[in-house]
């Protein structure tokens, strides 16, 4: 299976910052595809263990129904991490053609650095959130609903890590205008 590591063409890889850089997007990259694909096959083969059970034994095994309260949050936020690792988000464009290249190269490192700030404090925000809802559990499972609420800690955190990676990026780059034009390259 091949994985994909994206960065930026014009980029030299040969920089430690950035081949660092590189090493911690595509552990990002590789760990928020982990966690969505995980968590659609887990709600999908719950919710067929229960649609089969109650058909051949007209009887609920319970369980099941608790899983996507439990891993749907981990997909959203697996999904939301990877996209802004990826640049995958809305990004305004315009705005863009009226900067040189140092003071775009400026201005989104500015960005990235209030992103990775923003969210390195709401991941910390969100330990407080786990440890309120620690004590509230799932009454099938018996899995507290801290589970669930973990995913924020992820989210935000990986947003936080993406937004860093990308500020090296953007720092290392020949020109910032071409960061959206990311190539993919292949690594087994």
């Amino acid at each position: 299976m091949a994985m994909v590591n994206v960065r930026n063409r014009s980029a030299s890889a040969g920089l430690p910052a950035l081949r660092i850089a590189n090493g911690v997007g595509f552990v990002l990259d590789t760990a928020a595809i982990i966690i969505a694909v995980a968590s659609v096959v887990a709600i999908f083969l719950a919710l067929m263990t229960e649609v089969a059970i109650r058909y051949l034994t007209h009887a609920s095994l319970g369980w099941p129904n608790e899983v996507p309260n439990l891993l749907f949050p981990w997909l959203i936020m697996g999904g939301i991490v990877l996209g802004a690792h990826r640049g995958s988000h809305i990004a305004a464009e315009a705005f863009r053609c009226l900067l040189s290249t140092e003071q775009l190269r400026i201005l989104l490192m500015l960005i990235h650095l209030l992103v990775a700030i923003a969210f390195a404090y709401l991941g910390y925000l969100s330990l407080q959130v786990i440890s309120i809802t620690r004590a509230q559990v799932f009454p099938m499972t018996g899995l507290g609903q801290a589970w669930a609420y973990s995913s924020l800690m992820f989210g935000f955190g990986g947003i936080a890590v993406a937004s860093l990676v990308n500020l090296v990026r953007v720092a290392f780059c020949d020109d910032p205008r071409t960061m959206s034009k990311q190539e993919t390259e292949h690594m087994t």
